[in-house]
C-alpha cells in the first residue's frame, strides 16, 4: 500500500491563527494510526490536510516517498469515509460506490467486478439496488467504506466516521472496520474524539493538543506511561486522578496530610501533581494489613454508579476539591455516605511536573505508607 511522511507540519490560517504546529508523524505501511483530541485540538485539520482539502502552510508531507504538497486531492491517491456519510441520496447503493470509479473512466467490466466483491466483503449484495434513505445508519457507513474501498487508493482516511451511530452500532462498527483494515492491509489514519474508539482501533495512537502532538506510541504505551497530565487525562475512562503533593524532604505531603515515602532527588517545597487511575485503587478490608508500598487514603463516598461487572465510587478526599473516582468490583458492597478506605499501591502512581510533564521513572518509586 503506502507509506505517510510528515515532517514539520504547520497549518496557518490568513487571520494568523496556528492550527498546526509543526506536526511531525510517520505512518507505516499496513498501519492503522488514530488521532485523537478534544474539540478543536486540530485533528480533523490535520486529516484535511492529508486530503489536500486544506493546503499546507510550511513543512512537507510525502506518501510512498513522494512530496504531494503541492498536488490536488484527486492526485494524491486518499480514500476518505466522512462523517456524515456524504452519500448521493438520488443514486443506487451500486452507483454510489461505481460513482468515483465511473468518473476516473474505468471500464465497466472492471466496475462491475470491483464494486461486487467489495458488497460481498461488507455483506451489501442484497442491497445494491436501494437508495440510501431506505437504508440503517450502520449500512450507511458500509456503503461510504466500500465507496472509498473499490477505489483501491494508496491511504484510507476515515474522519469520525461512526460520531453518527448509536452506541450498540458503534461498537460493532468498530470491530467491522479494524477486521476489514487488517483484511486488506491497508495504510489508514483514522480521525475520532471518542477514546475508547482509539484504544480499540489503534496500532498506534496520537494524541494531539492545541494543535500539537502530545503523545504517540501504542495504545497501551500511552495508558501505562502517558508522557504528559494531558494524555494522563484524556487515555482512559473513567479519567485518571489527580492530588494535588508537595516534595517535603523525601516525602510527599498528599492533600489530607497524609505522607508517602519517595525517592531522593526532587526539591523541598516542589508542587507536582500525583496521578492514579480510578482501576487502580483497591478498598482494604477490615482488619487487615496495609501492603508493602501502598498508601491510604480515607474518604467518603457521595456518589455510586452500578455498572454491572463494575461499580464507580465518587469520593471525596479531605483537603481535595475533586472527587476521587475508585472502580470496585460490582459485587463489592458500597453505599453513598460511608466511609472508604482506598489503597494506592506504588507500581501504579503517576507523577507530574508543574508543566505537566512526567517525572522520570526513579522518582516515582513509593516504598512506605505513612
Amino acid at each position: 500500500m503506502a507509506t505517510l511522511q510528515l515532517s514539520a507540519l504547520e497549518k496557518r490560517y490568513p487571520n494568523g491563527f496556528t492550527a498546526l504546529h509543526g506536526i511531525d508523524l510517520a505512518v507505516e505501511d499496513g498501519e492503522l494510526v488514530v488521532i485523537v483530541g478534544p474539540s478543536g485540538c486540530g485533528k480533523s485539520t490535520l486529516l484535511r490536510t492529508l486530503a489536500g482539502l486544506e493546503s499546507i502552510t510550511a513543512g512537507e508531507l510525502a506518501i510512498n516517498a513522494r512530496r504531494v504538497n503541492d498536488l490536488e486531492p484527486a492526485e494524491r491517491d486518499i480514500a476518505m469515509v466522512f462523517q456524515n456519510y456524504a452519500l448521493y441520496p438520488h443514486m443506487s447503493v451500486y452507483d454510489n460506490m461505481a460513482y468515483g470509479l465511473k468518473n476516473r473512466g474505468v471500464a465497466k467490466a472492471d466496475i462491475r467486478r470491483r464494486v461486487n466483491a467489495t458488497a460481498e466483503l461488507l455483506d451489501l449484495g442484497a442491497l445494491l439496488d436501494r437508495r440510501p434513505r431506505q437504508l440503517s445508519g450502520g449500512q450507511r457507513q458500509r456503503v461510504a467504506m466500500g465507496r472509498a474501498i473499490v477505489r483501491e487508493p494508496q491511504v484510507f482516511l476515515f474522519d469520525e466516521p461512526l460520531s453518527n451511530l448509536d452506541a450498540k452500532l458503534r461498537v460493532q462498527m468498530r470491530l467491522e472496520i479494524r477486521r476489514l483494515q487488517k483484511r486488506l492491509g491497508v495504510t489508514a489514519v483514522y480521525v475520532t474524539h471518542d477514546q475508547t474508539e482509539a484504544m480499540t482501533l489503534a496500532d498506534r495512537l496520537v494524541v494531539m493538543n492545541a494543535g500539537r502532538v502530545e503523545q504517540c506510541g501504542t495504545p497501551m504505551a500511552l495508558y501505562d506511561r502517558p508522557a504528559t497530565r494531558f494524555v494522563a487525562g484524556f487515555i482512559g475512562s473513567p479519567a485518571m486522578n489527580f492530588l494535588p503533593v508537595t516534595v517535603r524532604g523525601e516525602r510527599l505531603e498528599l492533600p489530607d496530610g497524609g505522607e508517602l515515602d519517595l525517592a531522593t532527588g526532587l526539591d523541598d517545597g516542589a508542587e507536582l501533581t500525583l496521578g492514579v487511575r480510578p482501576e487502580h485503587l483497591t478498598t482494604l478490608p477490615d482488619g487487615a494489613a496495609m501492603p508493602a508500598s501502598a498508601v491510604a487514603l480515607d474518604t467518603r463516598v457521595e456518589l455510586i454508579e452500578p455498572l454491572g461487572a463494575d461499580t464507580l465510587a465518587y469520593t471525596r478526599l479531605a483537603g481535595l476539591d475533586e472527587p476521587v473516582v475508585a472502580r470496585l468490583d460490582g459485587e463489592h458492597a458500597v453505599a453513598e455516605g460511608q466511609t472508604l478506605r482506598l489503597v494506592l499501591t506504588g507500581e501504579r502512581l503517576h507523577l507530574f511536573d508543574a508543566e505537566g510533564q512526567r517525572l522520570a521513572e526513579r522518582r516515582c518509586a513509593v516504598d512506605v505508607v505513612s
